[in-house]
């Protein structure tokens, strides 16, 4: 006798052995699309710390579907099945029943080696003398399918990997068509608004054209294109404004320099190694661009992607490479002068001081705060806990993930309007020595890369608009570059006296 779990797909029954089934769960709330996948693959779901992938068997064993987003029926199944430590999730209409079969009643089937999809039903069980025929499913058969997604078990860390995935990280999270996507901070250089494009000899469908950032031609790649995806495009009226979503991404590392255009930049998320979920890997020449999944129960997954399989990816070389060549090093006399002008410019960017990232952001006017004193950048939340007694500025508490972060309201703190748009309002997560609270600011702007002797004093115009309050805590400025050749000048946020004006208030 074999036991066998039953299941239906449209009008057929099918049949998986026990020993290779784990368990059957009901078709999960969230769904992490993957770009780049196979048409079988449905996405990621989070079971128990562990990420399943979901495979629709229907367009593998050519079975008439419902089509792509199709209302999901509540009877869908997804059978989690185990070969060798490999697990995936098949997606069944239904749950049948136990069977326990005699040999007698089992019929093996023999196929061409060569045609592996067919060997996924490997034979047929004839039940009530013949009425009635399941489909045997072959697990092995099926996860050695090409770009079937293979996420081995688990194995047990040494005390130096633990202590290693306890390190904490920061990337910056962003959207393509649906899918949110996430680089390491340490990838990204500045993000900037879409500009008007310059055209490139080298534009296609991957390489929309190229940017002049500061003296250094940029090519932009149409991040959609590059995954696979749709790109989102917004409204003729919209495209190019301030109420553009779109942003692109300048990432370069040594000499690759090149822009990601995605749909629109989330937030700046702050998580530790061990909380990367391993994704399953389904394609050779796209194995390692995805260095995991940020999974949380109070936000949609987060795909990681490996920032240095992006610098070395064929395409990429190729088209950062063909920029460079043709547009700094055409001309032998242009790369004499270059040379000579980047040895003095190399010699006035040491004497020039610290280069250090900001944060621009807006509060009624332009302001910026260095990068490294930020923790994180959230969504302005619901959940903000009302703080009885507090002062008027003060929200209220978040709960961030087991740690209660004091929410300040920067508008009522420096005795401004409220505002009317909450959509674009964030929380600022600083972390200032061994304190972190958190600043709700009207919208994000970008992320820039500047030098110190870029500051200045705060120009007398700005400070005769700017509250007293404001102008304790913001005494010098900066020109912030933008995309157009424009620079708008931003007030630096100094959080030492913020955070004695704050402590001061909290104590009276």
């Amino acid at each position: 006798m074999e036991v066998f779990g039953s299941f239906h797909l449209g009008d057929i029954e099918f049949a998986l052995p026990i020993a290779a089934l784990q368990e059957v769960v009901n078709y999960p709330e969230r769904v992490t699309p993957v770009p780049l996948s196979p048409s079988f693959l449905l996405g990621l779901f989070n079971l128990r710390g562990t990420l399943i992938p979901i495979v629709d068997l229907k367009p593998l064993l050519s079975i008439a579907g419902n089509g792509a987003g199709r209302p999901l029926p509540v009877t869908e199944k997804i059978a989690i099945v185990d070969v060798d430590g490999v697990r995936v999730g098949l997606l069944f209409d239904g749950t049948g029943e136990i069977l326990r079969v005699r040999a007698s009643q089992r019929t093996g089937f023999e196929y061409d080696p060569s045609h592996a999809t067919a060997q996924v039903v490997s034979g047929a069980i004839k039940l009530d003398g013949g009425d009635r025929i399941l489909q045997i499913l072959a697990p092995a058969a099926l996860v050695r399918i090409e770009n079937m997604p293979q996420l081995l078990a688990r194995q047990s860390l040494t005390a130096p990997q633990r202590r290693q995935q306890r390190q904490r990280l920061q990337c910056v999270s962003f959207t393509v068509e649906h899918s949110r996507l996430a680089l390491p901070m340490g990838a990204i250089r500045e993000i900037i608004r879409i500009p008007e494009l310059q055209n490139s000899a080298l534009a296609s469908v991957f390489c929309v054209g190229m940017l002049n950032l500061r003296g250094t031609v940029v090519p932009v790649i149409d991040f959609a294109h590059f995954l696979g995806l749709q790109a989102c495009r917004p409204d003729p009226d919209v495209a190019g404004t301030a109420s553009d979503p779109r942003r692109i991404l300048i990432v370069k590392q040594e000499d690759v320099h090149f822009g990601l255009m995605v749909d629109a930049v989330d937030s700046i998320v702050t998580y530790y190694a061990d909380e990367v979920l391993a994704m399953p890997s389904f394609s050779a020449s796209h194995a390692q661009l995805f260095s995991g999944c940020i999974a949380r129960e109070s936000t949609n997954d987060i795909v990681l992607l490996n920032a240095d399989e992006l610098f070395t990816h064929a395409q990429v070389l190729d088209l950062t490479r063909g920029h460079r060549e043709l547009y700094r090093e055409s001309d032998p006399a242009q790369r004499t002068s270059a040379g000579g002008a980047g040895r003095s410019a190399a010699g006035a960017k040491s004497s020039r001081g610290t280069r250090h990232a900001y944060v621009s952001f807006r509060l009624q006017h332009m302001l910026a705060v260095r990068l490294d004193q930020l923790r994180e950048i959230i969504h302005d939340s619901p959940d903000v806990m009302p703080a009885p007694g507090a002062p008027s500025f003060i929200r209220g508490m978040l709960n961030l993930r087991r740690e209660l972060v004091m929410v300040v309201d920067l508008r009522a703190l420096y005795g401004m309007p409220a505002q009317d748009d909450a959509n674009t309002r964030k929380i600022l997560v600083i972390e200032h020595g061994k304190d972190k609270f958190g600043l709700l600011v009207d919208a994000i702007e970008n992320i820039v890369t500047l030098d110190d002797a870029d500051k200045l004093p705060v120009p007398a115009v700005l400070l005769g608009r700017a509250t007293h309050e404001m102008r304790n805590d913001m005494r010098e400025a900066v020109e912030l570059p933008a995309s157009d050749g424009a620079a708008r000048t931003a007030m630096l946020l100094d959080l030492q006296p913020l955070k004695l004006r704050l402590e001061t208030a909290l104590a009276l």
